[in-house]
């Protein structure tokens, strides 16, 4: 009996990689033919068939191949264009002619699965074909090509309907974690953009995989969906592509430019005239400052009494004219844009986007199979759509894989990355409500103060090393280490305003100052006059991560692929944050609020599982075994905890307690029935878990006492799936999915107040104890949060793409949620005085009830396309388009006829999008080619309305009047401040890109 021998091991980190079998036959008689040498050209992967005709070959990396097989008497028979996906079997089965002197070999191209058998889940697989010619910036905008996933506000990704952070993201098989999730001194406030470390170089991806569906045990700390980006790796042969894309300045919001003169205060202020009209009003003097006693009030008095001396008049005039006339030009420098406002106010629509994109792999020495590389490196400078401290978001990433085959078992592979990221704690996002110029309205506007938000410096800094070891022809070794450094950085800068006098104009102490002292020109009602010493906010989050996993791999049967595994993760975590006020910190209060923690968490997880292949069922059955830890300290008495600044209560309880370690078992089981070549039904069911994130448990925000409080001792999230789906092959090409599924997530995390002895003061007292000792009120988490989602998906899409391909995905579903068991716990509790106002499950306020993504592409090929002039003028182009639709996010809109408890009752209008990408290969002799490339987002420049509160929600909803419409009440802060803000989404861009390949 011969066995598949597996000629060498693994070239991608863990879960990157597939599995090639099948049979082989005699053309002619149908007889198994035993011993042919099966091989993956460009790789050293090969087997050879078994006593049945049938080969395996392990650990094959994502990506497209030629196979071999070769047998004595035989022609050489190669199958080109062979798929390996990630987690996937791809079945190749050959018949093999017999030789004759004229016959060389049989080529013939591999089509794809009509239905793809071991399916147990729902999952979308993405080749670095599509992903070079899709309409999407970054491989953030594949995710959104999938109806199951959506992206809130903040730009922070859900799957499902579940909450955020819930997806196991990995690149090479390496987690991406996000330890810093809030803003600083923020108690549960997310800042934006955090998904930003998703988006690496697509020119450096060679596959990607979502998983919206349950997942297998080899996979944890996630209840909500996988997804799984295979980077490429060197060949044999150098190779590389250099990409620049450009897009032009411009306004990238809806509605007119915010400096515009037109505006309410260009309007009020803009011209001297409107200022010498007021310098008879004495309250217009006193802002000037000219009527007080150490200016000129002795002779505003005597010009006011009429006691004035005619040189007196003409000298009060003169004064007049002179401040107003110095007011108005420092008005006008404060106010308009320049690169050196000294309030940061700046034309953003004067700034480029440029990205810059390079990948390069190939061989290193002079053995072209033992040692290679591909570096992959893009900077991305992206212009803020609203004024911002940083007014260009800067984004780098670099990743550099270099395998190392010593022997013929054994193969290291060793994997550096870097990125950074600089931007805004509340930018970045493409909801204009976080793309700068933040909490405006129902706050004042900070246009003419932009330089008061921080900005904020992410890194992160990578070392990977795998290490495989191929024990027999049947199973392998894996084990990697894997060690994470990562900073965010806040600093503080000091500002110019008029609280540091040196910086103030003042025509009399100060001449050559900056900036405009307070006054009504600043109508401070509607816009942020300058009043800090410095940026609000600061914050130093360091982080040491290390990983380490050891997997082993057995096909002890033709039958049965077993996996099993033993992780550990650890963080070194140390926070210091403020918000408000630079001169506030941890031990001392003033007027900011602050916060400061040090942990070490740990996750372990053991899984095993068995993949059974038969040829009317494939089973992927496991269970995962999993504990956290915080490794933080957790105050025995919730009530009495200790409050270590100033201003505040002195008493509390010093004791503590270490957090409590949870374990989860948790059982997974996937099956797929395939009925024939046509049709296959699965069935999903499985308990998936997350950890808290590190703010949810470690976060502590004090103010003159208590503010917030993070538990250590939150139990993880937990969702139960359930999923019965269906592959249908309509036709030879055209293949439909169908799901229905039922997320329970059994236990979430919300808000829950603690009635204190040591709350902060800055609120009333909530209660009193029985000798009349107030309690004041601090918030912290709880596991007292549920919700559901019943869904139904179809997908439908061509199976052996050629010239065109498509891909339609759409969904329906509801998701809720919902609370339970006390809003306020007490020290002295009773029923009445911890009950809820509101219980049981509400329509979620992330529902998206329909959601329709449509993916079509056409390529040509060499010599294909229309003619002009005897030239093909589209050969080797394509061009793709993305359409995307969903219902508007829910809103509360109560009449007086509805019942008070009633949530989410309304929706906005559907959201849609149209986009559009043509890319064109010009190939040179000796393999060269330059790439021209034409990108157009939001086509159509479609709408979408930013949700909105208050009198703003029920103009819209009774007067069809949106923010940037004076309706029945013109001097409303959002039509003054904030009529830029009426939609949300971002209007039509252009790109171009010019590359060059080899």
């Amino acid at each position: 009996m011969f066995f598949a021998i597996l000629i060498a091991g693994t070239t991608f980190l863990h879960g990157q990689r597939g599995k090639l079998s099948g049979e082989i036959r005699d053309a002619q008689t149908g007889e198994r033919l035993i011993g042919v040498a099966v091989r993956v050209d460009g790789t050293t992967l090969g087997g050879v068939t078994d006593i049945d005709g049938n080969y395996f070959i392990l650990n094959i990396p994502a990506g497209k191949y030629s196979v071999t097989a070769s047998y004595v008497g035989y022609a050489k028979y190669v199958v080109s264009d062979v798929e390996i996906f990630i987690d996937r079997t791809t079945t190749i089965d050959m018949k093999l002619k017999q030789a004759t002197l004229e016959m060389e070999e049989v080529v013939v191209v591999a089509e794809k699965p009509k239905i793809i058998k071991d399916q147990t889940s729902t999952a979308t697989t993405i080749d670095n074909e599509q992903i070079e010619a899709a309409p999407i910036e970054g491989l953030r905008g594949i995710l959104d090509l999938t109806a199951g996933f959506s992206k809130n506000e903040k730009g922070t990704y859900t799957v499902r309907g579940s909450g955020t952070y819930d997806v196991n993201y990995q690149i090479n098989g390496v987690d991406q974690i996000n330890s810093a999730t809030t803003s600083p001194g923020s108690f549960g406030v997310e800042k934006a953009d955090n998904s930003w470390k998703y988006d690496i170089n697509p020119i450096g991806v060679q596959q990607m995989q979502l998983i919206s569906g349950g997942f297998s045990a080899e996979y944890g700390n996630a209840q909500a969906g996988v997804v799984k980006v295979v980077l490429k790796d060197g060949t044999s042969k150098l190779s590389g592509e250099f990409r620049v894309e450009y897009r032009p300045p411009g306004q990238y919001h809806f509605g007119k430019y915010i400096y515009d003169e037109s505006t309410y205060e260009w309007q009020k202020w803009g011209t001297l005239d409107k200022w010498m009209a007021l310098k008879d009003s004495s309250f217009f003097l006193q802002d000037l400052g000219l009527n007080s006693p150490s200016r000129y009030k002795w002779l505003y008095d005597k010009v006011k009494n009429g006691t004035a001396s005619p040189d007196e008049v003409s000298m009060w005039n003169n004064i007049l004219n002179n401040e107003i006339n110095w007011a108005f030009n420092t008005w006008l420098t404060n106010h308009s844009p320049s690169d050196d406002n000294p309030l940061g106010v700046y034309d953003y629509r004067s700034r480029s986007y440029q990205r810059f994109m390079i990948g390069i792999g190939g061989p290193l020495g002079k053995n072209p199979d033992r040692l290679k590389f591909f570096f992959s490196g893009e900077y991305k400078k992206n212009p803020t759509r609203l004024p911002t401290a940083e007014k260009d978001q800067i984004s780098q990433n670099y990743t550099l894989n270099v395998t190392y085959q010593p022997a013929i078992s054994h193969k290291l592979k060793l994997l550096l990355g870097y990125q950074n990221y600089r931007g805004g704690i509340w930018s970045g996002s493409n909801d204009i409500r976080w793309a700068g110029l933040a909490f405006s309205p129902p706050s004042t506007s900070y246009k003419y103060y932009v330089l008061i938000d921080p900005v904020r410096t992410e890194e992160t800094v990578t070392q990977s090393l795998n290490y495989t070891y191929t024990i027999n022809p049947q199973s392998f070794l894996e084990a990697t280490v894997t060690h994470l450094n990562e900073k965010y950085e806040l600093p503080y800068e000091y500002l110019p305003s008029y609280s540091q006098q040196r910086d103030v104009l003042d025509s009399l102490n100060d001449p050559i100052g900056s900036i405009l002292k307070p006054g009504a020109w600043w109508e401070t009602q509607y816009f942020r006059a300058p009043d800090a010493f410095s940026t609000l906010y600061y914050q130093d989050t360091r982080t040491e991560y290390w990983a380490a996993n050891i997997d082993f791999t057995s096909q002890f049967n033709q039958f049965n692929l077993f996996k099993a595994g033993f992780k550990f993760y650890y963080w070194d975590l140390y926070n210091n944050g403020v918000n408000s006020r630079f001169k506030a910190n941890a031990l001392v209060a003033t007027n900011g609020v602050a916060e400061y923690y040090t942990a070490q968490p740990y996750n372990v997880a053991f899984y095993i599982q068995d993949k059974m292949e038969y040829e009317g069922m494939i089973a992927n059955i496991g269970v995962r075994a999993e504990a956290y830890n915080f490794g933080a300290d957790v105050p025995v008495d919730p009530f009495n905890i200790v409050y270590v600044g100033t201003e505040g209560p002195e008493t509390g309880n010093l004791a503590t307690e270490k957090s409590k370690t949870y374990f989860m078992l948790l059982p997974r089981v996937g099956l797929s029935f395939p009925i024939g070549e046509n049709t296959a039904f699965r069935l999903q069911y499985g308990h998936f878990t997350s950890m808290p994130t590190f703010s949810q448990a470690l976060s502590n925000r004090g103010n003159k006492g208590i503010v917030g409080h993070g538990n250590a001792n939150l139990e993880p999230k937990k969702t139960i799936q359930y999923e019965f789906g269906l592959q249908q092959l309509l036709d030879e090409d055209n293949r439909i999915d169908l799901a229905l599924y039922y997320n329970d997530r059994v236990s979430q995390i919300g808000l829950l107040r603690y009635a204190s002895f040591t709350g902060t003061v800055l609120n009333s007292p909530s209660a009193y104890t029985s000798d009349n000792t107030p309690l004041f009120n601090y918030t912290t988490f709880a596991n007292n949060a549920f919700g559901a989602t019943l869904g139904f998906e179809a997908t439908l899409e061509k199976v052996n793409p050629k010239n065109w391909m498509y891909r339609l995905t759409y969904s329906i579903s509801q998701t809720t949620d919902g609370n339970y068991g006390a809003q306020v716990m007490y020290p002295t509790a009773s029923a009445a005085a911890e009950s809820r106002d509101y219980t049981g499950e509400f329509l979620s306020g992330n529902d998206r009830t329909h959601n329709l993504r449509a993916l079509l592409q056409y390529n040509w090929g060499t010599g294909e396309g229309p003619e002009l002039f005897g030239l093909n003028i589209l050969e080797n182009s394509s061009i793709s388009f993305i359409y995307s639709v969903q219902s508007g996010a829910p809103f509360t809109y109560r009449t007086s006829f509805d019942l008070k408890d009633i949530v989410n009752n309304r929706r906005y209008p559907i959201e849609s999008n149209f986009d559009v990408n043509f890319t064109k290969n010009i190939i040179l002799e000796g393999g060269y080619r330059f790439i021209v490339g034409l990108r157009i987002m939001n086509l159509f420049n479609n709408q979408w309305i930013t949700p909105v509160t208050g009198n703003d929600l029920i103009d819209w909803v009774d007067y069809g009047t949106t923010i940037d419409q004076p309706g029945r009440d013109p001097n409303r802060i959002s039509y003054i401040s904030a009529f830029y803000k009426a939609y949300k989404n971002i209007p039509r861009q252009v790109f171009l890109t010019l590359g060059f390949g080899f």
